[in-house]
């Protein structure tokens, strides 16, 4: 029986490692992928595609079904359309635009704390950060960039197909994970209250920024956002300061990577560089346990940079790599700090 038992225990452990290292190459070739793809077909925004399979992959221990597909993309799409006409026809009434931005963000928020698909709530609430911006810096720009924000999740979508395929997580791996999942979910209430609070935080600076339109707004606004979708909602100030010096990390890391890419100047040199990155982050993430958020969190920022250096916004005036860390910093602070609070609520 003891050398059954031992068997067993060691063939658990192989399952265990085989997931995890399946978990950070399917996380870093994925997120590379994406950008490989972005950049031959010299797409705007091209941190967009990168952005949302990294949150989708982070997340999913099984590739989305084909069902479950299609209903991502007719949400992401649908959503993207609705607030496109909303910026262009209401943006000379803020008041309204931003009622409207505010039922948006509570149902996306509510509908992430319950355990919808991460693609289905993260491309909406980058529509409505971005979009209204983009509109008010160059209307022109508006219907391209939202263009991009669905076809970036069309390609992310498939670039998780295929990172699935390419290392899939064991059978026993992605078994298990299925309860735990499900078990995590917030219950209603909860998920409402947090909702709720992740609303509060976020539509002050947001209003601002749709009053005051700058280039560093987006930036500003994804950061905040990707931080508030953290579900450990139990941070202490430790962990408050992780997240801000994991940005900050992040933030040098995409810099000595921009410049590292800029010798080479080729694609296939790009994509090298790109890969070594993620895939310290995407080791992280796989080994970090209760600090992968931090990890999770750093790896959108790297993307989120780079992404900006190599292709600017809509309106942009190509600002400084130093301005854009200091707005990431700027961001993370403001989050931690509305996050503590509204923490004892």
């Amino acid at each position: 029986m003891s050398s059954k038992t031992a068997a067993a225990s060691d063939s658990g452990l192989d399952h265990a490692t085989t997931g995890l290292r399946n978990a950070a190459l399917r996380l870093a070739f994925g997120v590379t992928g994406c950008f490989a793809i972005v950049e031959a077909l010299d797409w705007d925004a091209t941190f967009l595609a990168p952005l949302l399979a990294a949150n989708m992959l982070v997340k999913t221990p099984r590739p989305p079904s084909l069902a479950q597909g299609l209903v991502v993309v007719i949400l992401f799409a649908s959503s993207t359309a609705a607030v496109l006409l909303l910026s262009m026809f209401v943006i000379s009434n803020p008041q309204v635009l931003i009622m409207a931005l505010i039922q948006l963000f509570f149902l996306s928020f509510y509908a992430h704390r319950l355990g919808a698909p991460d693609l289905a709530t993260l491309l909406p609430q980058i529509s409505a950060v971005s979009l209204p911006i983009v509109a008010v810096l160059s209307p022109d720009s508006a219907g391209t960039f939202a263009r991009t924000l669905v076809a970036a999740g069309f390609v992310a979508l498939l670039t998780v197909w295929v990172a699935h395929a390419a290392f899939p997580a064991p059978a026993a791996v992605a078994g298990a994970a299925t309860p735990a999942a499900t078990t995590s979910l917030e219950e209603p209430v909860a998920a409402a209250r947090y909702a709720l609070l992740d609303t509060l935080v976020l539509m002050p600076l947001l209003t601002w920024f749709i009053l005051n339109a700058t280039e560093a707004a987006i930036v500003v606004l994804i950061v905040v956002v990707t931080l508030l979708r953290q579900t450990d909602r139990q941070q202490g100030k430790s962990a408050a300061l992780g997240l801000i010096l994991g940005n900050l990390v992040a933030g040098v890391a995409a810099g000595i990577a921009y410049n590292v890419i800029l010798l080479g100047n080729t694609l296939p040199f790009f994509v090298t560089v790109c890969l070594a990155a993620t895939l310290i982050f995407a080791g992280r993430i796989a080994t970090a346990g209760n600090r992968a958020p931090v990890y999770v969190v750093a790896l959108g920022t790297f993307v989120l940079l780079l992404g900006l250096s190599l292709s600017p916004l809509p309106g942009s005036t190509g600002e400084a790599f130093i301005s854009r860390l200091l707005n990431v910093i700027f961001a993370s602070a403001y989050a931690t700090g509305g996050l503590s609070l509204v923490a004892r609520w």
